[in-house]
């Protein structure tokens, strides 16, 4: 199977599609973090639900809920990290091993703030 690539005048296969698409993102991280939304904790605890999953990840806010239903481990394995800061969940995937690169990559798509420094 191969998919289009809305940047590339050819096809490609799957995995190269999103290793592409990766490729292909200007790197303005810096930039883009420093307009995001503050969240609380509280603001992120609202979203625990397999329908709306937000996480808090080394003081970054995702919204993974687009992401929940292609996860490819045990759908509880995620879900128990909902609304949650989760930054163990995340280096330490509950066999102790952290995420891979390509994973760290992909969870950029989902940022959508930072999380609110407390003392």
């Amino acid at each position: 199977m191969r998919l289009p690539h809305p940047r590339l005048p050819f096809t490609l296969p799957p995995m190269l599609c999103l290793l592409a698409a990766m490729a292909l993102t200007p790197a303005t991280a810096n930039e883009t973090e420093a307009a995001l939304p503050v969240f609380t904790l509280e603001e992120v605890a609202e979203h625990h639900s397999p329908d709306d999953c937000w996480m808090a990840i080394h003081g970054k806010v995702y919204d993974l809920t687009p992401y929940v239903p292609n996860h490819p481990g045990p759908a509880g394995m995620m879900l128990v990290w909902c609304g949650q800061e989760s930054t163990e969940a995340w280096e330490t995937k509950s066999y102790g091993e952290p995420h891979s690169s390509l994973a760290a990559r992909l969870l950029q798509r989902y940022l959508i703030g930072t999380l609110e420094e407390t003392d």
